[in-house]
């Protein structure tokens, strides 16, 4: 690896542990059960007062209030840009926007080679998964998907299960519709039980 690629793998690696720890107070080779759940939540156009929790009055958030009570609460987050898609990349990667290609909303994606915390953590044992807008690619070639998925577009082809997460339901920018790649009858199962 080169110095500039460990660098981003320390520095992911360091997000990792600080949640594994801080969360639990486990190391990252506790028993799976010792283990703690990690999960990370994101909304566009959330302020951080528009929840419950944080004493939002015209806004009904019970299932975030629930978790936020239980749960390890980070309130010194800051989002790395001023809109969704490299404030998303910055989060799995711990990178600015501009070292690893998403300037803006619907542009560039997210780099195959990159370092990110679904990969991370499936190498510490972790099962991981992606429910929601990605936005940091396009998830088809085949069909007209959201913003800039199309047959003529591969040059930003990038799914999140091939960036880490094992299970996926993902939709490239809006809605799952009936032309998605995510919308269930145009793809085998992603959910399963157990």
């Amino acid at each position: 690896m080169t110095e500039k690629r460990d660098l981003h793998f320390f520095r992911a690696l360091g997000w990792l542990c600080a949640l594994s720890v801080a969360a639990a107070g486990f190391g990252p080779r506790a028993a799976a059960s010792e283990r703690p759940n990690v999960i990370l939540v994101m909304f566009d156009d959330l302020g951080w007062a528009d929840v419950g929790y944080q004493g939002c009055e015209h806004a009904a958030t019970p299932h975030i209030d629930t978790m936020a009570e239980s749960s390890l609460v980070f309130e010194r987050f800051y989002a790395a840009a001023p809109v969704c898609s490299p404030t998303r990349g910055s989060s799995l990667t711990g990178r600015h926007p501009f070292r690893y290609g998403v300037f803006f909303a619907n542009t560039g994606h997210l780099p195959d080679n990159e370092v990110n915390l679904a990969r991370l953590l499936k190498g510490a044992g972790y099962r991981t998964g992606l429910f929601g807008k990605w936005h940091l690619g396009t998830l088809t070639t085949e069909a007209t998907d959201s913003n800039r998925g199309r047959p003529s577009n591969t040059q930003h082809f990038a799914r999140p299960w091939e960036r880490g997460f094992d299970v996926c339901l993902a939709t490239e920018a809006h809605s799952i519709g009936p032309s998605s790649p995510a919308c269930p009858r145009n793809r085998a199962p992603l959910l399963q039980d157990g």
